[in-house]
């Protein structure tokens, strides 16, 4: 798994955090092991690192996600003198998830192979 060194050295990332990128790389290898059991998965080609630079590609785009969900959660009140701040819980739509999956993928294959008919017996 890619580690943040790599993130930032090699893959050219400056979004996600040094603290928090230990927890968007599991997240992306938990998306990269759930296309290996869909498709048949190798490196693309003439491409160095090829994983590592999906895990990376994929992780960065969690961490945007996230970010734009937090800043539309995000809710002000105020009455009178009193002002509260809260964030207000997510409620995404299916077809926003579903787009969601369909641009890791579409990340991923900028790295990988991904062929349908993959065995797993």
């Amino acid at each position: 798994m890619a580690d943040f060194a790599f993130y930032t050295d090699k893959y050219l990332g400056e979004y996600i955090p040094e603290e928090q990128f230990p927890r968007y790389a599991r997240r992306a290898e938990a998306k990269l092991n759930q296309f290996k059991h869909l498709f048949r998965v190798h490196p693309r080609p003439g491409v160095e690192d090829a994983e590592d630079n999906a895990l990376c590609a994929i992780a960065d785009a969690m961490y945007e996600f996230d970010q734009e969900d937090a800043r539309r959660g995000f809710a002000s009140l105020s009455v009178g003198s009193v002002t509260e701040t809260y964030t207000a819980p997510q409620e995404l739509s299916a077809t926003t998830l579903y787009l969601r999956e369909q641009f890791y993928r579409h990340l991923a294959k900028d790295f990988l192979v991904m062929e349908r008919g993959v065995d797993h017996g």
